[in-house]
């Protein structure tokens, strides 16, 4: 499979990914080389960086025994590539534990990124991790002879010595020979084998020996760190991974649908090249952001052909002065993602446009980005119309093209388009059997089950995607979101002033839509709020804060539990804190601040007892 994806059409496209991603997850064999699925990725990327198949974990076929629903979601992982990167993750943490009252610096966790398939082993079932939130039940792998390596969220992978002494002229990696051996409907006899001899693991990563610095030292240590924890593990790595420790901080850091914004992946840059620049382009976004696009001569770069790069924002090219004629040196981050990383510029130096490339409306500048005003811009609407039906993820059919059309016939919302015939939708230019298939869809997508936050953060309203619309409504309920104030939001842990004065003022003109979605898909799944969590158990309301190693359980099983029971599981011990539960190898320095603060200290066992006498 060689075709050139900038050839390809969108529907192509996504079509060979999608082919390619289930040939090489689910069956263990590859119809592309690496750097080919790269290109295409990095084409599909540059059209549409909010199609489903970049922002949600990549889809997984069917296999095992049955479906297993993951109580909480199990997500991919955020790349870093460089210091920049971490630079701004370690910000955004140390932001978050200031407005926790947490001390500064914030402790990390650091521990390899096992290069396999994910996966968890929870109460006896073992279940991939699929698309996030169903996975394959695959728990039939382990009397096959899969080697289990501890409990809770981890990967399958390879002994990588086993690898190099007896498969790497049959197969390119060693989680291929995983994935063939789990997912292919007849493994390759090879796959079995390493079965057999208990060479493939499911290894929790639990059970790592990780690494403690933290968010002070992180961007310095970070090389050596990672040269100690590659050098000596027994799998093949895919870089870090980095967590933050604390639950409570956790909590306010929240998720994403694709990743948890508390956990990150650091990954090495690959190879640079140096292209001359030949033009600027400029896409419009659903809340009138323009974005340029650094049109470049071709070249070779980790394998895959680049002529078009992100140029990010307007105060990028500004700062790094990109304008046509100069040199940019850019690399493949992770060997996918084309990013600049230096620029040799022209004398004259960026040249920012004053108008809206699609409605020519003068552009404002809000700090690094130019912005289209006009709320009717087709561009706008556009990228509106596209946003719902990428967030909301239950209707298909309607891809970028689709929407084009339907905005390019006078389309305004998406009443409008859920109250479209068969006929309407064929006197906009669809075929007869597409409109009548886009109809279908609309009307079945009425019953579908679907997440109540997902139809907020469908509404495109700034800074109010998937894991902030949770958080909203675990205070309230989807019908009531449009009445919200400033101080309602504010009052929300997580939510500045800025941010929330900005989603409030936001609100009204959402409310029509949300409204009618609200009364038409009768398959919205509320987010339980906070006032469904108990409040008659001896730990409801209360500050918890969990240390040292548990003899009766795992500790963060013991935090689910507690959360479970209504209190709030804390990383560090504050005013706040009502019980310290103390297991064994406890630590002084929380021993020594909870006695100073007159916080009730608590041995597993007396912690037990206390929820168990309110059972």
């Amino acid at each position: 499979m060689n075709t050139n994806p900038a050839a390809m059409s969108d529907n192509l496209l996504e079509q060979t990914l999608v082919a390619a991603n289930d040939a090489y997850r689910n069956t263990g064999t590859s119809v592309m080389h690496d750097t080919e699925y790269d290109a295409h990725i990095a084409e599909l990327t540059r059209r549409n960086p909010a199609h489903p198949f970049l922002t949600t974990v990549e889809p997984e076929g069917d296999f095992g025994l049955s479906k297993v629903t993951h109580g909480i979601p199990m997500l991919s992982t955020t790349k870093a590539y460089t210091n920049d990167d971490l630079s701004r993750w370690v910000r955004r943490i140390e932001a978050a534990a200031v407005e926790l009252g947490l001390s500064i610096p914030v402790p990390i966790k650091i521990n390899a990124k096992l290069d396999g398939m994910a996966g968890r082993l929870e109460n006896g079932v073992l279940a991939s991790r699929g698309d996030g939130t169903n996975g394959n039940n695959i728990t039939h792998m382990i009397p096959k002879g899969l080697k289990v390596i501890g409990s809770g969220d981890g990967e399958l992978v390879l002994e990588q010595a086993y690898f190099d002494d007896n498969l790497s002229e049959e197969f390119k990696h060693p989680r291929n020979v995983v994935t063939g051996a789990v997912g292919a409907d007849t493994p390759r006899p090879a796959a079995n084998q390493a079965l057999r001899d208990q060479a493939i693991h499911f290894v929790s990563y639990d059970t790592l020996e990780p690494v403690y610095t933290d968010t002070a030292s992180l961007v310095a240590n970070l090389p050596a760190i990672r040269d100690q924890i590659i050098g000596g593990c027994l799998y093949p790595t895919d870089g870090l991974v980095l967590v933050v420790e604390g639950m409570e901080l956790r909590s306010l850091l929240g998720s994403t649908s694709h990743s948890h914004t508390w956990m990150l992946a650091s990954k090495t840059a690959g190879e640079t090249a140096d292209a001359l620049a030949t033009g600027i382009l400029w896409s419009l976004g659903r809340t009138g952001r323009c974005t340029p696009v650094v049109q470049i001569e071709s070249v070779l770069l980790s394998g895959a052909v680049i002529s078009n790069i992100s140029g990010h924002n307007a105060g990028t090219l500004e700062a790094m002065r990109i304008a046509p004629g100069a040199t940019v040196t850019i690399t493949r981050a992770g060997s996918v993602i084309p990013a600049l990383v230096a620029c040799q510029p022209t004398a004259a130096g960026a040249e920012l446009p004053t108008n809206c490339p699609v409605c020519d409306s003068n552009l404002t500048r809000q700090k690094d980005f130019l912005i289209c005003g006009n709320t009717e811009c087709k561009g706008r609407r556009q990228a509106r119309v596209n946003h719902f039906f990428n967030i909301i993820g239950t209707i298909d059919l309607f891809g970028p093209v689709a929407c084009e059309r339907l905005v390019a016939a006078g389309v305004r919302t998406v009443r409008e388009i859920f109250a479209k015939t068969p006929a309407e939708f064929e006197a906009m230019g669809f075929g007869p059997g597409q409109a009548l298939n886009l109809f279908a869809e609309l009307t079945n997508a009425r019953t579908r089950p679907v997440e109540d936050f997902r139809v907020l953060a469908a509404m495109g309203v700034s800074h109010l995607g998937r894991g902030d619309s949770k958080k909203l409504l675990k205070i309230v309920a989807l019908k009531d979101i449009p009445s919200l104030t400033s101080a309602d939001i504010g009052r929300v842990q997580g939510f500045g002033d800025l941010t929330a004065n900005s989603i409030a003022a936001a609100l009204p003109s959402i409310a029509d839509d949300l409204l009618f979605l609200e009364r038409t898909l009768t398959g919205i799944i509320a987010t339980p709020t906070k006032g469904d969590a108990p409040t008659d158990t001896p730990i409801s309301g209360k500050f918890i804060v969990f240390t040292g190693t548990m003899v009766q359980g795992s500790r963060s099983d013991m935090v689910k539990n507690a959360e479970a029971l209504g209190a709030t599981s804390q990383s560090s011990v504050n005013k706040k804190t009502m019980y310290l539960v103390a297991g064994e190898n406890v630590g002084e320095s929380k021993l020594t601040k909870a006695k100073q603060l007159g916080t009730t200290i608590l041995s597993e066992s007396d912690y037990l007892a206390l929820i168990g006498a309110g059972a």
